[in-house]
């Protein structure tokens, strides 16, 4: 067996995880300039977070290319890839576990990353909710109740028709 492939594959993985921990603290500033409006911030926080994801997409291929070594000094195929758990298995100490390791962070920042996204979203609509609502009040389009008649056919009562709404110069 040679050790010098799973050697190779721990330090692949160890890369990929310390870039998965950059996106993870780029989130979180994406998330402080959300939530204090701040627009230059987000801007440059957001050109280096897609710097930093094409770095990690690159680096995936390095990363597949050293799993399907490894699985295949292992015995094991590489159509389709064995997972960490699978090759971490069949690793001597200590790389074994060290591999299980590296498995069981990447699953652990994974999910982190789409808790980040999910709220980083959440902060966006409701951004764009703020913003059309107010755009709604000025136009006039917030007094739109309902298309005038229920489920039932009968005319509802209280519905008010959209009047397009002109400013004057004064406002």
């Amino acid at each position: 067996m040679d050790i010098s492939v799973v050697r190779d594959l721990d330090e692949e993985l160890t890369g990929h995880l310390s870039r998965y921990r950059e996106l993870i603290d780029f989130l979180e500033q994406e998330k402080k300039h959300l939530l204090d409006l701040d627009l230059d911030g987000l801007l440059v926080t957001s050109k280096a977070k897609e710097r930093l994801a094409k770095n990690i997409i690159e680096g995936s291929e390095g990363l597949r290319e050293s799993i399907a070594r490894t699985a295949l000094m292992l015995g094991l195929g590489d159509d389709p890839l064995p997972t960490l758990a699978e090759i971490a298995a069949r690793t001597p100490a200590p790389y074994g576990g060290r591999l299980s390791e590296h498995a069981g962070s990447l699953a652990r920042l994974k999910n982190l990353i789409l808790r980040e996204n999910d709220t980083a979203r959440r902060f966006v609509e409701q951004s764009l909710d703020l913003v059309t609502g107010s755009i709604n009040i000025l136009s006039g389009a917030d007094q739109i109740k309902g298309t005038g008649y229920g489920s039932d056919g009968k005319k509802e009562k209280g519905v008010k028709k959209a009047l397009p709404s002109k400013l004057s110069r004064e406002v």
